[in-house]
């Protein structure tokens, strides 16, 4: 049996009509990759834009894989050209734009510790306060899991088959060995 590892992106949500996060999950799900442990199938799965949705679909996600995975990614879109890897998520989030269920971020306040960071080598240290952040929290809250996450840059920026190719070799990279394509 192949090791799991969840990666999780975005539906499309107020002016972004085509969200690559959710794209490149979608694509990237039942690839295999090679690792020093054996093989490693990514999951995909595509969450809802929502501050009460996303964390429980994020958590029927994780609860619906074959074993623990070895690793969670997670997914979003950003307004820059970059790819940007996140080090922290809080608690209290402070994006003043809805989500799709027309809920605003500010004002939300976890339980918990302030910051939970993860212990990879990270270049961006604000996860932006809106759902992003809010699943970035929900990953590093799984116990005994890596989690990270990469906002990944609009459409406009770069296209779909072109951060396919990116995000994969970073998984590659993550897990320790080159990719095979669909299992």
């Amino acid at each position: 049996m192949n090791q799991p590892l969840l990666l999780t992106g975005f539906e499309p949500f107020l002016n972004v009509s085509i969200n690559p996060s959710g794209e490149v999950a979608r694509r990237l799900s039942g690839r295999v990759l090679e690792s020093a442990a054996g093989q490693v199938e990514i999951v995909g799965a595509v969450l809802p834009v929502s501050f009460s949705r996303a964390p429980m679909a994020h958590s029927e996600a994780l609860a619906g894989l074959p074993a623990p995975p070895v690793a969670i990614v997670s997914l979003g879109v950003h307004r820059g050209p970059e790819f940007r890897l996140e080090t922290r998520a809080g608690v209290q989030y402070a994006s003043g734009q809805p989500d799709n269920d027309g809920q605003m971020g500010a004002g939300i306040l976890l339980d918990g510790p302030e910051q939970l960071e993860t212990p990879a080598t990270m270049i961006s240290g604000d996860a932006g306060g809106y759902l992003c952040e809010r699943v970035f929290r929900a990953g590093l809250d799984a116990p005994g899991v890596p989690a990270l996450f990469l906002h990944v840059p609009p459409v406009e920026a770069l296209g779909i088959d072109e951060q396919v190719r990116v995000v994969e070799g970073f998984l590659a990279r993550l897990v320790g060995g080159p990719s095979r394509g669909p299992s």
